[in-house]
């Protein structure tokens, strides 16, 4: 439980502190841990170290708005998203909480305990370090600290790969298409990406309008999140001649009904770029009749084309047995967002190291793309590991061990159905490459081993077979049949 009146010597936003194993660096908009580096926005850093110094205690949304926002006024949505973002960089969950608790119609409160940090902080790697467990490799880079973004979104340089995604969303034939991926596969960046491709009106005549979901699954809060898109856009807007006070309204669906038309009207066409479309569930539990309304808006007008972002867990719209047809019915099939392939993965990991991208191979580089499986996250943060460790095999060693990669690898897990489950976990706990042996029907199991191939989990190899895609995955999955056993 955290202090009633906040750790003692969290009293300036200035100063580090820890934060549930968090390295909370205030100054540099920064959080750490074990290698990994998340870059806030300065006023989401505000609204924490608001929070870290009334730890224990309910801070109301006033006075967070007084604090972080003193001489501008914000809607509620702004705090919400803020909110939001913190949970989703400290990796916390809203509904069993571990740092930041809501206190409904009051509030928010930090429960994790913020403690002073002593002395400086953690050193970067040697520079030119020789790479231990990796074969006597030279480090990957020269730079004082690692370039990597392991768990935020990127876009411009430091997006890589994604050609045939971007070009399906660009240039296919639909104009409404399901982005599906695991965590932290890269979905928001691959929205970002397009978002920076379009931004200048030059790719396909598309006007890009990015617009995060997360906290939206009230239908109250609809329209005042959609206001914050159309305003974060406003400059976008302005300069193709469509100013925000023609497309306002009351709703978000008359808004978006202008902005299309407004668009149209000079030749352009709206990208719709929807993130977190899980918050759709809860929207059709609590107002069906909205959600069918969305759906007529995206899907039955010229002029717009909408990208929705979501795990496997939207599946669940298409179970609904309504009097008009599912809202994912003009989605699917969905665009699968799987694992990086080897020559992207190669840059991600060369990126900011002065290497030219057709760089000779490194035994160094190519290890740590069979490790993470090209996932990513896993990519970005062994590397950022081995990047201060200078040694391949505690950097995995250290990977291997993090909760935070535990947690992801089993929120990702929870998500597979039954018999996914069950087949990752029989080629997990098998030889590579011996068949696996399923108590599934054929059809099932090929089911199963298409999606779990799509979403980056197993790779087929030359002969047909499968295998677990990362290292790193499979030892988790080893781990947790021995502690279920």
């Amino acid at each position: 439980m955290a202090q009633e009146a906040g750790a003692a010597g969290v009293t300036a936003a200035a100063e580090e502190f820890d934060l549930g194993g968090w390295r909370v660096r205030p100054s540099l908009n920064r959080l750490a841990r074990d290698g990994a580096t998340v870059r806030l926005e300065p006023k989401m850093m505000d609204v924490l170290t608001t929070l870290a110094r009334h730890a224990g205690r309910v801070v109301s949304k006033d006075d967070l708005a007084a604090a972080v926002w003193p001489d501008v006024f914000v809607t509620e949505s702004v705090i919400t998203r803020a909110i939001a973002g913190l949970r989703r960089a400290l990796e916390d969950d809203a509904r069993e909480p571990r740092f930041i608790e809501t206190i409904a119609k009051r509030g928010y409160r930090l429960i994790a305990e913020p403690r002073p940090v002593a002395g400086p902080a953690p050193p970067a790697a040697p520079t030119g370090a020789a790479a231990g467990g990796g074969g006597g490799a030279p480090a990957i880079g020269t730079a004082p600290s690692p370039p990597y973004a392991a768990g935020q979104w990127v876009r411009g340089e430091q997006f890589f790969g994604r050609e045939a995604e971007i070009a399906e969303f660009l240039d296919g034939p639909r104009n409404a298409l399901w982005l599906l991926g695991s965590r932290a596969i890269g979905k928001t960046s691959t929205l970002r990406q397009l978002e920076h491709l379009c931004a200048g009106g030059d790719r396909g005549g598309y006007l890009p309008l990015f617009w995060d979901l997360q906290g939206s699954d009230d239908p109250e809060r609809l329209d005042a999140d959609f206001a914050e898109a159309l305003a974060d856009a406003g400059e976008r807007l302005e300069a193709a001649g469509v100013p925000l006070g023609e497309v306002a309204a009351d709703g978000f669906l008359a808004a978006l009904g202008r902005l299309r038309r407004a668009l149209a009207a000079r030749g352009r066409t709206l990208l719709l770029l929807l993130d977190e479309g899980e918050e759709l569930l809860a929207l059709q539990e609590r107002s069906p009749a909205l959600l069918r309304k969305l759906r007529r808006a995206l899907l039955s007008a010229d002029g717009i084309r909408t990208v929705l972002a979501s795990s496997s867990r939207l599946w669940r719209l298409a179970d609904r047995d309504d009097d008009t047809s599912p809202f994912l019915h003009g989605f699917a099939p969905p665009v699968y967002l799987g694992c990086l392939d080897e020559a992207a993965a190669r840059r991600l990991v060369l990126q900011g190291t002065g290497e030219p991208h057709a760089a000779p191979d490194n035994p160094t580089v190519e290890e740590i793309v069979r490790l993470s499986g090209g996932h990513p996250f896993l990519l970005q943060l062994l590397a950022t590991r081995y990047w201060q460790l200078a040694d391949l095999g505690r950097a995995a060693d250290a990977v291997a061990a993090d909760a935070s990669v535990h947690r992801f690898f089993a929120v990702d897990h929870e998500l597979l159905s039954a018999a996914e489950r069950e087949l990752a976990g029989t080629l997990a706990g098998r030889a590579e490459g011996v068949p696996a042996e399923l108590e599934l029907p054929a059809a099932d199991a090929a089911a199963a081993s298409l999606h779990l191939e799509r979403l980056g989990v197993v790779r087929r190899l030359t002969d047909g077979r499968l295998e677990i895609r990362s290292p790193l995955l499979r030892r988790w999955l080893e781990g947790r049949a021995r502690a279920v056993d």
